[in-house]
C-alpha cells in the first residue's frame, strides 16, 4: 500500500536500531558489523531480485501511464484534418462567440452521447452532417438510455439508438414532449421518464438545426456584432444570399457561398485531403467577408480556446498525478525517485492550474458555474492545500494523499460528459455578480477541496491504524488531518455566511432554509462536532479519522446531492442531474471500507 511506502519519508536520513538508553552509546562499528559470507551473498541476491521487480514493475507501469499519455495527444493525422482548416473560424452559438470546434464538440457531444462517433472528429462530423443531412437524419445517432422510452421506440432502436427522423416524425411522441415542456414551463415538477423524454427531442431538433445549417451563426451583423449572426442557410439559398447582400458585398459573398459549396462536395465524395484544402478556402473567405465591413473578431480568444480543446489540460493534469503515484509506491526508492514523484506532482498541479487560468481567460469569469467546474476546482483545492502543507510539513504523504483524490475526481470529471458538462457557457443573471460569485463560491468550493483531502488523509489515517503501522507514521497522519478540519471549517463556514451576504443582495434575505444553505450549515456543524470533540479530548485519532470520512457525506449532499437528487431551490440553476446510480454505489463502498477498517481496528486493538 501507499502508506507503507510512504513511511520511510519519516525517518531521518541515518538511524540507530538501538534501544532506550544504549542509544546514544551505540559504537559507529555496530552499523557495519560483519556477516557470514553466505549471508551477504543472500542479501545481496535479494536486493538485486528486488530491484530487478521493481524494474520490471515501474516499466510496466510508465508503459501503460504512456500509452494513455500518447493516446490524450492528437495524432499526426487528426492535426491535418478538417478541424484544423476550419476549428477556429469565430461562430455565435449557445449565446457567445466560439471557435467552431467548440461549438462541434458541444453538438457532437449532445446529440450522440459521446465525445466522438464512428471515429469522427466533433469538427469533421458536423460537417459530415451538413454535407448530407438526409443521409444522417436517417441513421441510428441518438442514445435513448431511459427503459420506458426504449419500450416507446422499441421496434426502431439499433443497439438503443434511434434516428433524428424517426423521433422528429412521431406525431404522439411531440404531442408527450408538448406536455411535458408545458408542465416545465409553469414549474411544476416534471419525472425522470418526462426529463428524458425532453432530452431525446432536443437531441433530434438539434441535430436538424445544424444539419440543415442553421446553426450556429457564421456572418456577424455588421452594425452590432452582438445580434443573430447569419447562418450557412444563408449562403446555401437564394433568398438568404439575397438578404446577406444587404449587409456585405455581393462580390465577397458569393466568393464565400463557392468555396462552402466546394468543401460539401468535397465532404459527399469522400475526399477528405481536398475537403482540408476546400476548409481553409472557407476559412479565409469568411474571414475576407468581415474584414469588408472593417470588423475584426477577436482570433486570439479562438486560439485561446482551440489550444484549449487539443490540450485537454485536467486530463494531462490527472495523468501526471497518476504517474507520481506509482512512483510513490515504488517498493526501495531512493530519495531520487521520490524527488522525481514530487515533480511529477508539481507538474500536474501546474497543469491543472493552467487549465483553471485557460477557462477564466475564455470564459470571462471565475469558471465554478456547474458540477463539471467545481470538481476540477475542488481537486484543485486539495492539490493546492496538500502543496501549501508540504512546505510546513515537508512530507511527502501530502502530496501522494491529495495526488489520489485529485486523479479520482478528475478522472471522474473527464469521464462523465453526459452528465457532467464541460462545456463553457454564459452566467445566469443571478450569478453576474461577479464579485460575488468569485467571493463566495470560490470560498466555500475550496473549502470542499479542504475536506477532500481531509478525507484522504482520513483514510489513509484508518488504513495505518487498522494494520497497526508505525506510531510515528499515525501521529504525522493525525496531524496533517487536524490542520486539514481546521481550514476546511474555516472557509466552508466563512463561504456559508458569504453565501447570505449574496442571498441578501440577490434576492433579499439572508437566510431561506435553501436546500444548499441547510446542507452547507449541516456541513459545518458535522465537523464543527468532530473539531470540538478532538480538542475536548473525547475523539482519539481513530475517532477524529473515523468521523471526519464519515463527515464528508454531507459535503457530498450539499455539493451534489442538492443539485442533482434534491433538484429545487435557488441553487438548482447550472447545474443539471445525472449519474445517481455511481454517486450511490461509491457511497455505498466508501461506507462499507470505512466500517470494515474500523471493525479491524477494533479486533486487532482490544483495549482501545
Amino acid at each position: 500500500m501507499m502508506i507503507d511506502q510512504m513511511k520511510n519519508d519519516m525517518r531521518p536520513a541515518t538511524s540507530c536500531h538501538c534501544e532506550g538508553s544504549q542509544r546514544m552509546d551505540c559504537p559507529k562499528q555496530s552499523l557495519r558489523s560483519p556477516r557470514p559470507c553466505g549471508a551477504r551473498d543472500d542479501g545481496e541476491r535479494l536486493l538485486k531480485s528486488r530491484r530487478a521487480s521493481f524494474g520490471r514493475g515501474l516499466t510496466i507501469a510508465l508503459a501503460i501511464s504512456g500509452s494513455i499519455l500518447l493516446a490524450a495527444i492528437p495524432s499526426a493525422k487528426a492535426a491535418d484534418s478538417l478541424e484544423k482548416a476550419v476549428g477556429r473560424i469565430p461562430v455565435q452559438a449557445g449565446g457567445r462567440t466560439k471557435p467552431f470546434a467548440s461549438f462541434a464538440k458541444e453538438s457532437v457531444l449532445f446529440v450522440t452521447g459521446k465525445t466522438s462517433f464512428e471515429g469522427e472528429d466533433p469538427t469533421t462530423l458536423v460537417w459530415r452532417w451538413i454535407a448530407q443531412p438526409e443521409i444522417w437524419s436517417a441513421k441510428p445517432i441518438l442514445p435513448v438510455t431511459h427503459l420506458r422510452l426504449r419500450k416507446h421506440f422499441e421496434s426502431d432502436l439499433v443497439r438503443n439508438r434511434i434516428s433524428p427522423v424517426l423521433v422528429l416524425n412521431d406525431l404522439e411522441f411531440k404531442k408527450i414532449v408538448n406536455e411535458a415542456q408545458i408542465k416545465e414551463s409553469q414549474e411544476k415538477r416534471i419525472s425522470q421518464l418526462e426529463k428524458k423524454q425532453i432530452e431525446l427531442y432536443h437531441r433530434a431538433r438539434l441535430f436538424e438545426e445544424t444539419a440543415h445549417g442553421r446553426m450556429p451563426g457564421f456572418i456577424p451583423h455588421p452594425g452590432d456584432p452582438k445580434i443573430s449572426w447569419l447562418p450557412l442557410e444563408a449562403l446555401l439559398s437564394r433568398e438568404g444570399l439575397e438578404i446577406a447582400q444587404n449587409l456585405y458585398p455581393k462580390s465577397e459573398l458569393e466568393q464565400t457561398a463557392s468555396s462552402l459549396g466546394l468543401l460539401l462536395d468535397h465532404l459527399r465524395g469522400g475526399d477528405f485531403g481536398q475537403s482540408y484544402l476546400a476548409g481553409e478556402r472557407f476559412a479565409q473567405s469568411i474571414e475576407h467577408v468581415l474584414l469588408s465591413r472593417d470588423i475584426f473578431l477577436d482570433q486570439n480568444a479562438m486560439n485561446l480556446e482551440f489550444l484549449y480543446l487539443k490540450l485537454r489540460p485536467f486530463q494531462l493534469a490527472w495523468i501526471l498525478y497518476l504517474l507520481s503515484i506509482i512512483i510513490w509506491l515504488a517498493p526501495n526508492r531512493q530519495k531520487k525517485v521520490t524527488w522525481v514523484a514530487l515533480a511529477l506532482f508539481v507538474a500536474g498541479f501546474a497543469v491543472h492550474s493552467f487549465g483553471f487560468v485557460l477557462r477564466m481567460l475564455i470564459a470571462g469569469r471565475p469558471p465554478v458555474t456547474n458540477m463539471y467546474e467545481s470538481i476540477v476546482w475542488v481537486s484543485w483545492g486539495a492539490a493546492f492545500f496538500s502543496l501549501l502543507f508540504w512546505i510546513f510539513f515537508r512530507s511527502n504523504l501530502l502530496p501522494a494523499v491529495a495526488a489520489c483524490v485529485a486523479t479520482l475526481t478528475l478522472i471522474i470529471a473527464e469521464s462523465c460528459p453526459t452528465f457532467l458538462d464541460s462545456s463553457i457557457s454564459p452566467l445566469s443573471p443571478v450569478l453576474r455578480s461577479n464579485y460575488w460569485l468569485t467571493i463566495h463560491v470560490l470560498t466555500i468550493t475550496l473549502g470542499y477541496g479542504a475536506f477532500l483531502l481531509n478525507w484522504g488523509i482520513a483514510h489513509a489515517l484508518l488504513y495505518c491504524l487498522a494494520f497497526r503501522k508505525k506510531r510515528e507514521l499515525v501521529e504525522h497522519l493525525t496531524q496533517y488531518l487536524y490542520r486539514s478540519l481546521q481550514v476546511g471549517v474555516i472557509l466552508l463556514a466563512s463561504g456559508t455566511i458569504l453565501g447570505g451576504v449574496w442571498a441578501a443582495e440577490s434576492w433579499g434575505r439572508f437566510w431561506g432554509w435553501d436546500p444548499k444553505e441547510t446542507w452547507a450549515l449541516i456541513a459545518v456543524l458535522a465537523y464543527l462536532a468532530v473539531l470540538h470533540s478532538r480538542t475536548a479530548g473525547w475523539l482519539d485519532a481513530f475517532g477524529v479519522a473515523f468521523w471526519s470520512a464519515v463527515s464528508f457525506l454531507t459535503v457530498l449532499m450539499a455539493w451534489y446531492g442538492v443539485n442533482f437528487v434534491l433538484g429545487a431551490g435557488l441553487h438548482s440553476y447550472g447545474f443539471g442531474g445525472g449519474g445517481l446510480p455511481y454517486v450511490l454505489a461509491f457511497v455505498v463502498t466508501d461506507i462499507l471500507a470505512i466500517v470494515w477498517l474500523a471493525r479491524r481496528f477494533k479486533t486487532v486493538s482490544p483495549h482501545h
